[in-house]
Formats: structure tokens, C-alpha cells, sequence
């Protein structure tokens, strides 16, 4: 085996790492993920596949990309999560194929809910939250009453991802 075969995706998961680390931030900061971070990581994730495994890497790829967007598009949809959380997550499939963007998006689902749920009590929504949940789709079909609250959610897609990266995670894809 050759060493650049060895050592690339160990160099592709620290890129990945640093992107995140950057989405996380800006997320937090601005609630923003910029196209300038997803597009070119995507683009990164299938030359790397097409690169690694030829056409069967650059068809992991390609359908890592697609489950990690089809994972979020219904979300989305229905303005629970913003497009670059979309996109963020389409380029992990990219980068690491279609299991393990399954299984980070598992783990980021359990960590969205442990921020969700610091959020609602940093913000001491907890009573509006429960009111919204009970009768928010009542409101909704009248076009009023309370909207839910905005959580990033970049750092629960990176504490996903670290936690599939990790070598005994609770789930395997190996």
C-alpha cells in the first residue's frame, strides 16, 4: 500500500476537522454558513474519492453528498434548518461517503437536542416552547401566534462528525 494512500485520509479528516471548526464559528457568530465554505468542500470530497478509489470512490462520494442533503432537505423544508446547514452536511457526505454521513448525522442529531434544550433554558423558553408544541400548528394554520427559536446548528453537525471520527464510537460503519 502506498503511503499518500495511508496518509490521505487521515489529511482529509483534519481538513474536515478545520472546516467545521470554521462553520461552527461563523454559525455562532453570524448564523451563517457561507457557500464559500460548503461548495469548495464538496468539490474537495469527490476529486478526493475520484482521486482515492476512481469511479467507484467518486460514486461514494457522490452518493454521500446526496444522503447527507437528502438527510436535512426535509428539515429545511419545513424552516427547521437553514440552507447551509444543508449544504455543510452534503459536503461531510463528500468527504467521508454515504455511511459515515449517516451515522454523524445520527450523533448530530442527539447533540442538536442537547443544544436545543440549553438554549431553551439559557433563554428561559422552556413554558413557550411547550405552549408552541402543543398548539404552534393551531396558530400556524391561522398565521399567527409565537415562532420557535433559532439554534445553529454547525456545532451539533461537528460534534456528529468528531464523534463518528472517533476510533471506538457507538456505531460502527466499518
Amino acid at each position: 500500500m502506498d503511503i499518500l494512500q495511508i496518509l490521505v485520509p487521515y489529511i482529509l479528516d483534519t481538513v474536515l476537522v478545520a472546516i467545521l471548526l470554521y462553520a461552527v464559528f461563523t454559525d455562532l457568530r453570524v448564523r451563517r454558513i457561507s457557500n464559500k465554505l460548503t461548495y469548495p468542500t464538496m468539490l474537495l470530497g469527490l476529486i478526493a474519492g475520484a482521486a482515492m478509489g476512481g469511479w467507484n470512490g467518486l460514486g461514494q462520494s457522490f452518493q454521500g453528498l446526496a444522503l447527507g442533503m437528502g438527510i436535512m432537505l426535509i428539515p429545511f423544508l419545513l424552516g427547521a434548518m437553514g440552507a447551509g446547514d444543508v449544504k455543510l452536511l452534503a459536503a461531510i457526505g463528500a468527504v467521508k461517503g454515504p455511511e459515515f454521513v449517516l451515522i454523524a448525522a445520527l450523533y448530530a442529531c442527539v447533540a442538536g437536542g442537547i443544544l436545543a434544550l440549553y438554549y431553551l433554558i439559557k433563554e428561559r423558553r422552556v413554558a413557550n416552547t411547550f405552549r408552541y408544541i402543543a398548539y404552534g400548528w393551531i396558530w400556524a394554520l391561522k398565521g399567527s401566534g409565537p415562532k420557535a427559536g433559532s439554534v445553529p446548528y454547525a456545532p451539533a453537525i461537528a460534534a456528529g462528525v468528531v464523534l463518528a471520527l472517533l476510533p471506538y464510537s457507538l456505531i460502527s460503519f466499518s
